[in-house]
């Protein structure tokens, strides 16, 4: 059974590990303000000779991410990369992985924040309504805006069809400012059920984490720590990579005890998952 190794903060296991993997939304920020001590957590770590690669389910790129997170007073003194799932999407569709339909000119549906294209627009797609498409870019839930059953219903005609759903965001849940929210990946489940054709990139997927893992020099798995508050993306995707996972109860964690997380825990009994009240020094 896994077992979960509470700690103060990073300073008590820094020493072990040349690589820290840190999430993004809900480690370092809550979507409206940064938490306290991230900031501060992660100069002290660079500090120490550590590398940082900031790991996100988000469906933009990494560059956009950047932009993103100086909003929120962190940059090139916090992190030396920043690798999203919306990299590991545009990068299938550059080498044609996808099929024919997310080429220049195939029919596509973007279904995410009204009026967004996710950084999608420039790859030359005619994009249409859901009934229309032949391939969808599922990159974010409307929630808290709209309800995330609305938005599956919007999109299960082209899932029934069959369609191929490239699904940019993998999260089953997130934080919003009304609360935790069912995000893109519960909807994605639901297009599957009903037939659609899932390609999923992002963590806990090992794609990314090699990609990640690259960026910080390929470091050995045994010097890297993944740092999350999501057991099923951030420790799991750890565990897939076989790194070790630090889950931080902000974000979606906010209010779960021990006895809840347990069983959400992947298995592991070499070595504890540990536990962070947040990121902080």
């Amino acid at each position: 059974m896994s077992t979960l190794r509470n700690i103060h903060g990073l300073a008590e296991v820094a020493d072990q590990y040349g690589v820290l993997l840190v999430d993004q939304f809900g480690t370092l920020h809550d979507g409206q303000t940064p938490y306290p001590h991230a900031a501060e957590a992660l100069v002290r770590y660079r500090a120490t000779g550590g590398k940082v690669i900031v790991l996100s389910n988000s469906a933009k790129s990494g560059d956009d991410n950047r932009e993103r997170l100086k909003g929120f007073g962190f940059d090139e003194r916090h992190f030396d990369g920043v690798v999203t799932s919306g990299d590991a999407a545009q990068a299938a569709m550059r080498t044609g992985a996808l099929g024919s339909a997310f080429q220049p000119g195939g029919k596509i549906h973007i279904s995410g924040k009204p009026g967004a294209d996710y950084g999608f627009g420039a790859f030359g797609f005619s994009i249409v309504w859901p009934d229309d498409a032949d391939g969808i870019i599922l990159a974010a839930c409307q929630e808290p805006d709209r309800n995330w059953r609305q938005q599956i219903r919007d999109l299960l005609g082209a899932a029934r069809r069959g369609v191929t759903v490239a699904v940019c965001n993998p999260d089953l849940e997130m934080l919003t400012p009304k609360g935790v929210r069912p995000s893109a990946g519960a909807i994605a489940l639901e297009l599957a059920r009903a037939g659609a054709v899932l390609h999923t990139f992002g963590k806990p997927h090992i794609d990314i984490y090699r990609t990640a893992l690259a960026a910080a020099g390929n470091p050995p798995p045994s010097a890297v720590l993944a740092i999350g508050d999501s057991p099923e993306h951030d420790l799991q995707g750890a565990a897939n990579a076989a790194l070790d996972g630090a889950l931080v109860r902000t974000g979606i964690m906010v209010g779960q005890d021990d006895a809840a997380l347990l069983p959400r825990l992947p298995k592991r009994t070499e070595r504890p998952w540990l536990s962070l009240p947040e990121l902080r020094w």
